[in-house]
């Protein structure tokens, strides 16, 4: 799945204690975006940052969930995990807010490269993870799904240390700033299958 977070998309490939892994593309021909990339001379690479906080930080100085609902009851992170598709987020709902420096696992530049991927919206990723705020899709009104190329792509996976031990962290590629922000922050619970081979060996 990709979801959309400004003019670039994010798609989970998995979350665990030990690392975040994921992908990156862009444009989207987010229509609200300032500026477009030159077509005559692209940059061989776009340069993001990625910031993670865990647990995700308030909401306006509220609890990160609030706002979220799951069949019109309150969303509660701890008995919901496993019914991200059908969490509804109230209209008008505030951003998360600046996460406390010492809630803040992971902080990194990194490029996306200029080389073609697709991605779908949604997609495999769909139900494991949620958009901080209602914001816009790259599908039309009335069109369930819809597959875009991008031009700049590249797949990631980023390690915390040490691993971490709260169940939720909050991503940001617009680094959780400022609070009027025309983007969105993603919110993904921490899932021991979602351990890879390059993750330490389970105790048994």
């Amino acid at each position: 799945m990709g979801l959309p977070v400004s003019d670039a998309a994010f798609e989970l490939v998995g979350a665990c204690v030990h690392a975040l892994r994921f992908a990156v593309g862009t444009p989207l021909d987010y229509p609200y975006a300032a500026a477009s990339i030159a077509t005559t001379n692209p940059p061989p690479a776009l340069y993001r940052r990625v910031l993670v906080a865990s647990p995700p930080p308030s909401r306006e100085g509220k609890p990160w969930h609030t706002g979220l609902t799951v069949k019109e009851q309150p969303f509660q992170p701890d008995t919901h995990a496993d019914q991200l598709a059908e969490v509804r987020l109230e209209e008008g709902i505030a951003s998360l807010d600046l996460p406390d420096p010492q809630g803040i696992v992971l902080d990194r530049w990194f490029s996306v490269p200029r080389q073609q991927g697709t991605m779908s919206f949604p997609g495999s990723d769909f139900g494991r993870c949620l958009l901080s705020v209602q914001y816009w899709s790259p599908a039309e009104p009335g069109v369930e799904s819809v597959t875009k190329q991008v031009d700049y792509y590249g797949t990631y996976r980023m390690e915390f240390d040490p691993p971490l031990t709260e169940d939720w962290i909050a991503v940001s590629i617009d680094n959780f700033w400022p609070p009027e922000r025309d983007s969105a922050d993603l919110l993904i619970p921490l899932c021991e299958s979602d351990c890879d081979a390059d993750c330490p060996p389970r105790e048994s």
